[in-house]
């Protein structure tokens, strides 16, 4: 059983018509088998687009969640580094050599802590955004985003 095909009358400038008809002439197809895969590929081109547009949206939600985590650490360490120059006083030269080796210690411990911290998945951003939204809907909201 074949099924009934509709008649369109496309217009197309000369030259478009001209190119169109020596590209069928060309391939030795049919006017018609030509448009029909154009317009088959095109629209579902359509709906490929609508699929790439929402991953594009969620890249950039992701972007912006990675650029709000960046904006926290950068926050984090500009507020450490303040208070360790204001409460770090300067060594003298004869107390250099010991306080290098307790730094070198130190940290090796705080290496130590970051890796079993990682393990965790518990990172500071989190905490810093579970603590700035105290209302249920607010953390609702967040999460979808």
């Amino acid at each position: 059983m074949t099924t009934k095909r509709k008649n369109i009358h496309p217009y197309l400038s000369a030259e478009l018509h001209s190119r169109f008809t020596q590209y069928c002439n060309q391939r030795g197809v049919t006017a018609t088998s030509v448009v029909e895969e154009a317009l088959s590929q095109y629209l579902e081109e359509k709906d490929d687009t609508a699929s790439v547009l929402k991953q594009l949206q969620r890249q950039n939600r992701s972007i912006m969640r990675v650029d709000n985590q960046v904006g926290v650490m950068a926050e984090a360490f500009s507020l450490f580094l303040q208070y360790w120059f204001a409460h770090t006083p300067e060594l003298h030269q004869e107390e250099k050599s010991a306080a290098s080796l307790d730094s070198k210690r130190r940290y090796n411990d705080f290496v130590e802590f970051l890796v079993k911290r990682m393990g965790t998945g518990s990172r500071f951003s989190d905490e810093i955004i579970k603590e700035s939204l105290h209302d249920g809907y607010e953390l609702r909201d967040a999460a979808k985003e």
